[in-house]
């Protein structure tokens, strides 16, 4: 009985396994039709990580694109003016700096300036009490009054040779030395004139003057005291820099030309500077030295640029940002074309510079680029567009905000 039964229950198993197993079958090798995987994607069922596509997109929901007001504009060819923007340094103008030092050795008697005073020119910083300026000074009389009596004893004996009482011989010595006294006379002024001091200064010499062993010291320029190294009562010398005095009025800046763009730097073209502590002030100046020399290390050659700084913001060692125009390659039909967007689609985010590109309705692209020249209203691109896009130029703001909520929430839809 038992026996009978066994054909019919392998039977029946063998069948309720095969329905199963075919459609499985089935399900593996159908493929899904358009419609199919339409629904599918749309329900999220066989969905695929597209996020790294989509990550730097931003998707704006039709009532935050009517509150924000966003303009684009295209990407374009167009003539740029020759302009090269760099970076350099503020540095005194070096034919108006003045290291001052004394001409003779001595102690400091006095000191009458002090850092950051306004001084002219021959105005006295301070006074060396000096031992040799007294032994030139008690020269100088010496030698006055050995002229002196060199003189009257040259009338003497003219007179006596007209008298017949002296000799023409004697004459002829009393002549000579004079000579010599004159000699001895014009060497001392000549030495006090060395030590610095003026015509005024020598004619006033005397014997019962109690000062003429002070020597004052002061500044060969008008500007400003920049450098101060002396205190009272120290010991100096001519090889010490007591102080620096500095005009500002105009200063140098060095700027490094790569070897690439040496062709678009020439002498007089003008320049525009800007320092971040006046970002509202822009200087003007002009390319006045182009070393002959480029550096084997670096590849460039330094240029200078003289600039006009008459409210004295600019400082010594400051950094600025420098825009050289080339009139040589401004406008003209045979001017090269550069792809340019216009400087207000530009937003700075972190080390890149980044604009936003619309790919669709009220979706943008964040793109980083890389930028070239600049003028006042277009930046050239040699990186990260092409000339049949567009990009956003108001509104930029907003979208740099969306993109980085995007990042942080890894969201499409705002």
């Amino acid at each position: 009985m038992t026996r009978a039964w066994l054909p019919c229950l392998l039977l029946w198993s063998i069948l309720s396994i095969l329905p199963s197993a075919c459609r499985s079958n089935d399900t593996e090798q159908k493929p899904m039709s358009e419609s199919e995987r339409a629904d599918a994607h749309a329900s999220g069922e066989g969905e695929h990580d597209e996020h790294g596509d989509e990550e730097n997109v931003i998707d704006l929901s039709p009532g935050v694109a009517e509150q924000i007001e966003i303009r684009v504009a295209p990407v374009e060819r167009r003539a740029l003016a020759g302009i090269l923007s760099t970076t350099g340094r503020v540095d005194f103008n070096q034919d108006r700096l003045a290291h001052v030092s004394p001409r003779v050795p001595g102690r400091v008697h006095e000191v009458l300036a002090t850092l950051g005073d306004e001084v002219e020119t021959g105005q006295t910083l301070a006074i060396i009490d000096s031992i040799e300026l007294g032994r030139a000074k008690s020269e100088l009389l010496r030698a006055k009054a050995e002229l002196e009596l060199a003189r009257r004893t040259l009338q003497r004996e003219e007179s006596l040779l007209k008298d017949r009482i002296t000799s023409e011989q004697s004459v002829l010595e009393a002549r000579s030395a004079q000579q010599r006294a004159l000699a001895a006379y014009q060497a001392a002024r000549q030495e006090l004139r060395l030590l610095g001091l003026s015509e005024r200064e020598i004619e006033a010499a005397s014997a019962d003057d109690a000062s003429a062993a002070l020597f004052p010291l002061s500044s060969p320029l008008g500007g400003t005291i920049v450098e101060k190294h002396v205190s009272l009562g120290e010991v100096v010398s001519p090889q010490d820099n007591l102080f620096t005095v500095a005009d500002l009025s105009q200063v140098w800046i060095w700027i490094d030309v790569s070897e690439c763009n040496l062709a678009r730097v020439h002498l007089e073209d003008d320049v525009a500077v800007k320092v971040e502590a006046f970002p509202e002030h822009t200087f003007e100046g002009k390319i006045a030295y182009i070393r002959n020399q480029v550096d084997p290390d670096t590849r460039t050659a330094r240029a200078r640029i003289d600039v006009k700084n008459t409210d004295e913001h600019l400082r010594p060692g400051m950094f600025a940002t420098v825009i050289v125009t080339d009139p040589h390659a401004a406008g003209g039909e045979h001017a090269a074309q550069a792809l340019v967007i216009p400087s207000g689609a530009i937003q700075r985010d972190g080390d890149e510079d980044v604009v936003f590109v619309p790919v669709g309705e009220r979706r943008y692209e964040r793109r980083v680029v890389r930028l070239g020249r600049r003028t006042d209203a277009y930046v050239e691109v040699i990186g990260g567009l092409s000339a049949d896009e567009s990009v956003v130029v108001d509104g930029t703001f907003f979208l740099k905000s969306e993109a980085a909520k995007h990042h942080m929430g890894g969201g499409h839809n705002h």
